[in-house]
Parts: structure tokens; sequence; C-alpha cells
């Protein structure tokens, strides 16, 4: 993440593809009959501010390349491999840090997951062993 660019973190990142996720979900609650007009707005509000996000991003691009004379490539790893395979990057300058900005979304997504699935593991566990002492009683002598 480089500081001083807003709108490739990761923050901004989770927001637009949360804007980008609502009217599919909405369409759940719509076949269940559980929508309304005021979510749709809402929804409407947080594309149109998804967009802008999008928009300023890739303007703010376009931009700077073109101060630098649309000489500059990006700086992906891609390039770095193999100069060929750079020719399927992007031409951008922001490719690399709003892909780093995908990645650690993508990681904390999946240690969030994990560490719920983690957490409800004691859970069931003193569940079922309750379950099974009211079913049987107490166990007397520990084995």
């Amino acid at each position: 993440m480089f500081a001083g660019l807003p709108g490739i973190g990761v923050g901004t990142l989770f927001y637009v593809l949360m804007a980008l996720w609502m009217p599919i979900r909405e369409i759940g609650f719509v076949v269940r009959g559980r929508s309304s007009l005021a979510r749709w707005r809402l929804i409407g509000t947080q594309l149109v501010f998804a967009a802008g996000i999008v928009a300023s991003v890739a303007t703010a691009d376009h931009l700077v390349l073109r101060m630098l004379g649309g000489k500059a490539r990006s700086v992906g790893p891609a390039r770095w491999l193999h100069h060929e395979l750079g020719g399927w990057a992007p031409e951008s300058i922001l490719a690399a840090p709003i892909m780093a900005s995908l990645l650690l979304l993508g990681a904390v997504l999946l240690a969030v997951q994990v560490a719920r699935l983690v957490a409800r593991l004691p859970a069931r566990a003193r569940t079922s062993r309750l379950s099974l002492e009211r079913d049987s009683g107490p166990v007397l002598g520990g084995s």
C-alpha cells in the first residue's frame, strides 16, 4: 500500500465490492417478498458512490500516466517475470497497489472465516458433552 493514494486501499476496495454485491443479495429479498423501495434507493446510492470511487481512481491513473508522458509502464509482477507476459498487463501505474490491496483483503477475509470456524469448535464440543452427560448421568472415576 502506498500512502497518499486514496481509493486503492483495503477499506475502499471492500466498500466497492460490498456495494456491487448489494443488488445481487437484494434479489434474494425480492424473491422472498422482503424487499422495499427504500432498500433499492439505498443500494442505488451506494452504487453511485462506488462508481464515483472507481471513476476517480481510473481518472487519477490516467492523469498520472499523461503527466509522465505516457511512457510509464505498469509495475506489476508480470513485467518482472517476462517482458512478453508483461505485454498483457494493464497499462496502469496503480495495477500493482490495487492487486496488493485485493490480495490483502482476501487474506483478511479468509483469516476471519477461519477464526469464526475455530471459535465455533469448542462450543460444539461443549454442547455435545453436556448432552451426553444429561443422557447418561455424571461419569464417576474419570474414565
